[in-house]
């Protein structure tokens, strides 16, 4: 069935797919859920798939405790006149987006209402919709995480909303995989050649970031780098003393997610504790690895611990490294991170922008770090060749996107187009683990916070650049890699390599002569 809504001002044409719903079990009856699902209808591998639905989301799906259905009769029924299903804590349907990804709509939206609006004058128009308030966003003016009436799903609400001039916009708050952006491989390599190739193993010699000449002049101290993941190992010996008190995660709540400060039961994540290391694991400690920037401080922000969940709980994270008051009242706003890296993301490119998540982009952009900016580094996607601009995350014009480069200096076949800004080395590369450990990994997952890491070495020279200066730096100290084949144009850009492989010793360098 053909359905329709409206994301950043335009009109979607979407698919609900009419043979299939979603339920997510009670957490409580977790145990028993494809029993469950079982009574509610066919859960069957091959009729789910034939309903549209591939193995990889659906399992993506169940490991959130969502199960996809093709329902009976009796769910059906109750299914359309909203009823409660037993055992059942959420239900939604099943949308296929224009870029085929699979997103599950419930009652939930976000909203944002005219901003000359009091708050009491936009508490009384959501009323006055039918909507009931769920939260209240803080990193925008009249932002909303709100409920439809129950006889509306989000879609229609979103549609019945766009005319009502009172809201700037009204978007369906879809449960979605957000999965990580990784390649994960079964060799050991036994040194950081990152930071130092000396062309050993099939590499070729300096194809690194030169790290070791910037480490002559610094080690990051004073800056601060969020580090969006799914989760991490914060109590890994190379990570635990770096880590900033502002840390914490999303926990489950009873209608949103809620942040909890603190690392006490934070989830973990191989994909976030690799990242992190990247980042700034600690130097000198008897340890197995250090991080580009060993000496930063580490807020490490985990939210969508099963890669499931909404833009919404993203956007939150990203506000809270710009603002902590966002979300924990009485904070310091102006305690926010100097530095962001994240490597969430589809692989397979295509990543529709919630107005939401580009709200907060836009916020952290212009009114991070006391409003100098706050940068933000992203994995693009390790696609082979994908063109990064339907990755609307990664390509926004706020967004500073990453790909992988090799051992010898080439790049790795990830995303590729205009809005490649740097390369760094993301294949066979060596950090942190879960568990206290080490191990190798492959992805732009990987070279994105090798960038930040950095980065924020430059940043540590001069702290008092803004977010495009920062951003400049890193373009013009970055080396023109690839090869005599390799063409960049006259603004020094490639389309595979960006502005070319990061170079920390320039970029510090750079950086102390503006």
């Amino acid at each position: 069935m053909s359905r329709q809504y409206y994301q950043r001002g335009h009109l979607v044409e979407a698919e609900e797919l009419d043979d299939v719903v979603a339920v997510k079990m009670d957490t409580e009856i977790h145990e028993r859920a494809a029993e469950r699902a079982t009574e509610l209808g066919s859960s069957a591998r091959a009729e789910i798939r034939e309903a549209g639905v591939d193995d990889e989301t659906t399992d993506a799906f169940a490991r959130a405790s969502w199960v996809f259905v093709r329902p009976n009769q009796r769910t059906r029924e109750m299914f359309t006149a909203g009823e409660r299903i037993s055992g059942a804590e959420s239900t939604g349907k099943v949308i296929r987006r224009p870029n085929g990804r699979i997103g599950i709509a419930t009652h939930a939206l976000t909203v944002r209402l005219q901003p000359e609006l009091s708050e009491r004058e936009a508490e009384r128009e959501l009323q006055a919709a039918g909507l009931t308030v769920v939260g209240k966003l803080g990193f925008a003016e009249n932002l909303y995480e709100v409920r439809a009436p129950s006889s509306q799903d989000a879609l229609a609400a979103s549609v019945e909303l766009h005319e009502n001039d009172r809201f700037v916009f009204a978007e369906p708050a879809f449960i979605e995989h957000v999965p990580t952006r990784f390649k994960p491989i079964g060799a050991r390599y036994g040194e950081q050649w990152q930071w130092r190739n000396p062309g050993a193993n099939g590499g070729t010699p300096d194809a690194d970031v030169h790290i070791e000449s910037a480490w002559d002049r610094t080690f990051g101290e004073g800056i601060r780098v969020a580090v969006i993941d799914n989760g991490f190992d914060a109590q890994h010996p190379d990570l635990a003393t770096g880590l900033d008190p502002l840390s914490g995660f999303f926990a489950d709540g009873a209608q949103r997610p809620v942040f909890v400060q603190g690392t006490a039961e934070m989830p973990d994540s191989d994909h976030g504790t690799f990242c992190a290391g990247m980042v700034g694991a600690r130097h000198d400690n008897g340890a197995g690895g250090t991080g580009a920037a060993p000496e930063c401080s580490l807020m490490l922000l985990a939210c969508m611990p099963d890669q499931i969940g909404t833009q919404t709980t993203l956007a939150r994270a990203v506000a809270f490294a710009d603002d902590p008051s966002t979300e924990v009242p009485g904070a310091d706003p102006g305690a926010g991170a100097d530095i962001l890296v994240s490597s969430l993301g589809p692989n397979g490119a295509e990543w529709d922008l919630s107005s939401t998540l580009e709200l907060a982009l836009e916020f952290a952009a212009s009114h991070g770090r006391q409003g100098k900016g706050l940068p933000i580094f992203w994995a693009a996607s390790n696609g082979r060749n994908v063109d990064i601009a339907k990755d609307e995350v990664v390509s926004h014009p706020d967004v500073i996107a990453v790909v992988r480069s090799t051992k010898k200096d080439r790049e790795d076949n990830a995303a590729r187009g205009p809005e490649v800004e740097l390369i760094a080395p993301g294949v066979d590369v060596l950090s942190t683990t879960s568990g206290g450990g080490y191990g190798i990994n492959t992805g732009t997952s990987f070279a994105a916070p090798c960038a930040a890491g950095c980065a924020a070495l430059a940043l540590s020279v001069n702290p008092h650049l803004t977010r495009d200066q920062l951003r400049d730096v890193m373009h013009r100290s970055a080396d023109r890699i690839g090869g005599p084949q390799v063409q960049y144009d006259e603004a020094g850009h490639n389309d595979d390599y960006g502005f070319g492989r990061v170079n920390a010793v320039q970029a510090v360098a750079l950086a102390d002569g503006i």
